[in-house]
């Protein structure tokens, strides 16, 4: 048997544990997680290579009912996503019932000539028969060429789904180089980390309108550090108040959280500064939606 390699889009409505699963089968954080809906907004590629194949986890935002340009913008890049896929994994919860939304996602599935895997996330949450019912009312679609119960969290079930991707993933090249884990860019991936920490720590509308942009990465010559200094761009003033805190608690909490996890990824000591500047409405303004979110699009 040859090499195989194949691009796998993980598909699903906002919270359903999409970043965590693709987390769970890279075995590393890759993508950032939250128990908000819509954390992920881009279409973000993580590469795993095994040693007779290359899977490419495409991660994309949560589908949702769009509310305004942001959430628009977002479900536009989710349905792209779609496009030069070998193999699709849709993830839903343990609800019995084929929700209507779902059926009308699963009816433009069934027009796709790529096979499709039902992953029934968080079964660790279901009750009585709810984990069978789910697993009955979608295999009577047809249009499933596996249904896998999983729970991403605490990896139940997890190891049974990658031989299956690489059943179903066709002979060809690697596609990225063998050491690399994401098609991203450094700034962005160090950017996402910081928006995770701003989805983690403040509640509401906070998370939904903020974009953080890298503004400038120096890597010292005198001492193994590089400092980076970043906006956090909000849509209103109120909301810039909220992110600095009182006495600049909360900025400073955001900044310590944000730079553990940067000095993770990175290897090496962090100087980060963070800055929150007011962009008003943003996220209801094309231009500024493609500007501080389609740049690495």
């Amino acid at each position: 048997m040859g090499f195989k390699s194949g691009f796998v889009g993980v598909l699903g409505k906002t919270n359903v544990g999409k970043s965590t699963l693709i987390n769970a089968l890279l075995g590393k954080k890759t993508v950032i997680v939250s128990d908000k809906p819509q954390t992920t907004r881009n279409r973000i590629r993580c590469i795993l290579n095994l040693e007779s194949s290359q899977i490419v986890f495409v991660d994309t935002p949560g589908l949702h009912k769009p509310v305004d340009k942001l959430s628009n913008y977002l479900i536009k890049q989710a349905m792209t996503a779609l496009e030069g896929l070998d193999l699709v994994l849709y993830l839903i919860e343990p609800w019995g019932e084929v929700k209507a939304y779902e059926q009308r996602i699963f009816e433009q599935l069934a027009k796709m000539d790529v096979p499709c895997f039902l992953i029934i996330n968080k079964v660790d949450q279901a009750q009585g028969n709810e984990v069978l019912e789910t697993i009955k009312h979608h295999a009577e679609l047809d249009i499933f060429a596996e249904i896998i119960p999983v729970s991403s969290l605490n990896g139940h079930n997890i190891e049974t789904i990658l031989p299956l991707i690489q059943e179903k993933l066709p002979q060809g090249p690697a596609y990225f180089e063998r050491d690399q884990e994401t098609d991203r860019p450094l700034p962005f991936l160090i950017s996402e980390l910081i928006r995770e920490q701003v989805f983690q720590l403040t509640r509401e509308e906070i998370p939904y309108s903020v974009a953080v942009e890298i503004s400038e990465m120096v890597e010292r010559e005198d001492k193994p550090l590089i400092e980076l200094y970043a906006y956090i761009d909000v849509a209103r003033n109120s909301q810039r108040g909220i992110l600095i805190g009182k006495r600049g608690e909360m900025i400073k909490k955001i900044g310590q959280r944000a730079r553990q996890q940067i000095e993770s990824l990175l290897g090496v000591q962090v100087f980060l500064e963070l800055k929150v500047r007011v962009v008003k409405k943003w996220n209801e303004d094309s231009k500024q939606i493609q500007r501080l979110l389609g740049r690495d699009a």
